[in-house]
């Protein structure tokens, strides 16, 4: 499954089973690996080196449903544009250095610190891969139902922020992704779903976000894996 880019998080609504409490309790590696395989495999996933897709976004407070378009391209470009009616197109990228987003209103803005570490993990087109690399110290901190369905909850902290990866106990999948800032931004969380089958992997074409600054949904219609990408829509803009 992949990344959405810059930006997300959740408040738990249900309590956590402890992990060392369930002689069941898979490993943290097993878990990882299982979603790899869940999503089809090392192998497949290694050969995408690029994947482009579009949808259609609801943003709280926006005058309708936007357009969401999401670029990435080996190993860690990424640009996602979403185009929110009676506001504008909203751009954020990384280019493999740098990352910004373009507001209609706020201008530029450059990210730095913990949220340029968090972009440039999420830019990565194999972060589902990269896990362990990205998340250090990752562990198991118990299950939780998410939607009717069991998930096993990973954690890991990283540069002060907090996050939590929630697996599905059936499929392997990842159902949600959970970041604490620890800061102003707060709590979001994003869940994922409707997975399905594009060439040789599965990825999501549902998700949603709700955070302490807002929310927003996106169902995508089209998912598209090694094909070229216009390099202008990772350059900086005009200044």
């Amino acid at each position: 499954m992949k990344r959405i880019l810059a930006m997300l998080v959740f408040a738990a609504s249900s309590g956590l089973a402890i992990a060392q409490s369930a002689p069941s309790a898979p490993s943290v590696d097993a878990i990882l690996d299982r979603f790899v395989q869940a999503l089809g495999g090392r192998a497949a996933l290694e050969k995408i080196t690029t994947m482009t897709f579009t949808g259609v976004m609801n943003v709280s407070g926006a005058k309708g449903p936007g357009k969401a378009s999401e670029y990435f391209e080996y190993p860690d470009h990424f640009a996602a544009l979403a185009e929110i009616p009676g506001y504008g197109t909203v751009r954020t990228v990384y280019d493999g250095k740098a990352a910004w987003n373009v507001d209609p209103k706020k201008g530029v803005t450059e990210f730095s610190g913990a949220q340029l570490a968090d972009i440039r993990h999420r830019a990565d087109i194999h972060w589902d891969l990269k896990l362990r690399e990205f998340y250090p110290g990752l562990a198991l901190t118990g299950r939780e139902n998410v939607g009717g369905r069991e998930a096993w909850v990973l954690e890991s902290t990283v540069d002060g922020w907090t996050y939590r990866f929630f697996f599905d106990t059936g499929t392997g999948l990842l159902i949600r992704f959970d970041t604490d800032t620890h800061g102003p931004a707060g709590n979001s969380t994003v869940l994922v779903g409707d997975y399905r089958q594009v060439g040789p992997i599965k990825f999501s074409f549902a998700a949603s976000m709700t955070g302490a600054r807002g929310g927003w949904s996106r169902q995508l219609s089209e998912v598209k894996l090694n094909v070229p990408i216009d390099g202008s829509v990772f350059a900086r803009p005009l200044t």
